[in-house]
């Protein structure tokens, strides 16, 4: 059997991202919509990159990469969230724990800081998922909540 971090090597694909009152786990809001898009992805050298975003984004009305208006330019950064870094895993608990440098981030709150989210591996109907979530609840949208996404193991094919 690979190890954790083996299997945890490659691409997935955003299921759900949801966030919930740590006492009432049914009571899901979607920060990005029940429509949201993303990837993660690790590497076999130990890097990763996280992108999500709110699907429907108008394009620039300039064909310039670095020319929106202040308005296209906030409307983009509301509908996306990324980061990137090193990461690591820490078995030694009841849980595994995975931790995300951020190394850069869109968020910039978060720059320099390693995010520690509860990581779980299932298999259901032949398909491989990866859940992460924090260890504790953070603020969004004004509230104290729980997040969790939920990742399909995107299979390559050569």
């Amino acid at each position: 059997m690979p190890s954790l971090r083996d299997q945890l090597i490659g691409a997935w694909e955003l299921v759900e991202y949801s966030a919930f009152p740590p006492s009432s786990p049914g009571e899901k809001i979607y920060p990005m919509g029940e429509n949201a898009q993303g990837i993660i992805m690790y590497t076999p050298n130990g890097y990763m990159s996280a992108q999500l975003q709110i699907p429907g984004q108008s394009p620039f009305a300039s064909g310039d990469m670095n020319g929106g208006t202040t308005e296209e330019l906030a409307e983009a950064g509301r509908k996306y969230f990324a980061y990137t870094g090193q990461f690591w895993l820490d078995e030694s608990g009841d849980e595994p724990i995975l931790m995300h440098e951020m190394r850069c981030s869109s968020f910039p709150n978060w720059l320099g800081n390693v995010q520690r989210r509860i990581m779980k591996l299932s298999v259901e109907g032949g398909e491989q998922f990866l859940t992460l979530g924090p260890e504790k609840a953070v603020e969004v949208m004004g509230e104290v909540r729980m997040t969790r996404t939920t990742q399909i193991h995107v299979n390559v094919q050569s």
